[in-house]
């Protein structure tokens, strides 16, 4: 491939283009996407490209037993 070339990824449900980016979600079990990962202080509603995938689930958090 040509370092100049640029392949496209195509959603295979809906055959729209979809674009580069970062899914992260929150400690509530939020999931967001952006054009780039938000900074820890920073607001992640303010971040370039910023889409709300799920809300907010208060009181949905996993707690794990682990042993060191």
């Amino acid at each position: 491939m040509n370092e100049m070339e640029v392949h496209t990824m195509k959603c295979l449900e809906c055959g729209k283009e979809m674009r580069d980016g970062y899914l992260f979600c929150s400690k509530d079990g939020a999931f967001s996407f952006a054009n780039k990962v938000p900074g820890v202080f920073e607001n992640a509603k303010n971040a370039e490209g910023f889409v709300k995938i799920t809300e907010l689930k208060p009181s949905h958090r996993k707690v794990a037993v682990i042993s060191m």
